[in-house]
């Protein structure tokens, strides 16, 4: 299947979000990983039913999910209750926790940060790929009950001997969006720049 790459705002992405969201995989790159757009994302799937997300990179903030609720819910303490939030701190644990949700059935499904924990230097790369490989199983497996979205942030120049993980994980997904800041869209713009 030919992947294209889309390149995209926050808010773009918010306001084109298909209800309910679709099977699949869907992967965000972004600054912070796009925390921020996954949590407004969490937030809105939360009115409708249950979420689970899956923190690799903890950048999951419960306190913004709260005050993402407040202006759209009378009751905000019911929708928190929707979510159900699960923490990894190794790559060992992020396989494992992901493992554990192949089963899942007809739930959103939030991953933060994927990459983060297979960036860690006292793994070796030959280890953190064999386990990447478990982890795109899990994924794809998940992907094929649930809406699955995984938030990814730029590596690191201390991690480029790692660089293809992003990309075999982008490679497996359905769609794969890069946001953009504004400074970005203001770079991208046609027009000609005057030389003064």
């Amino acid at each position: 299947m030919e992947q294209k790459l889309s390149f995209c705002t926050s808010e773009i992405l918010i306001r084109n979000m298909r209800s309910p969201l679709p099977y699949g995989l869907t992967v965000i790159q972004g600054p912070h990983a796009a925390s921020g757009l996954l949590l407004q994302i969490c937030a809105k799937l939360a009115l409708r039913g249950p979420v689970r997300i899956l923190d690799c990179g903890n950048r999951s903030d419960m306190y913004q999910v709260a005050r993402e609720l407040r202006p759209l819910t009378r009751d905000p303490a019911t929708a928190m209750q929707r979510i159900h939030l699960s923490r990894a701190f190794t790559c060992y644990q992020a396989e494992a926790l992901l493992g554990q949700n192949r089963g899942q059935s007809q739930t959103p499904i939030l991953i933060f940060d994927l990459l983060a924990t297979y960036l860690d230097e006292s793994v070796s790369k030959q280890e953190a790929e064999r386990l990447f490989d478990d982890t795109l199983d899990h994924l794809q497996k998940m992907s094929q009950k649930n809406p699955v979205l995984v938030g990814i942030r730029p590596l690191p120049a201390i991690a480029l001997d790692r660089s293809n993980l992003p990309l075999r994980l982008q490679k497996a997904a359905d769609e794969s969006f890069q946001l953009m800041e504004i400074s970005q869209k203001a770079e991208t713009n046609d027009d000609q720049l005057s030389l003064f």
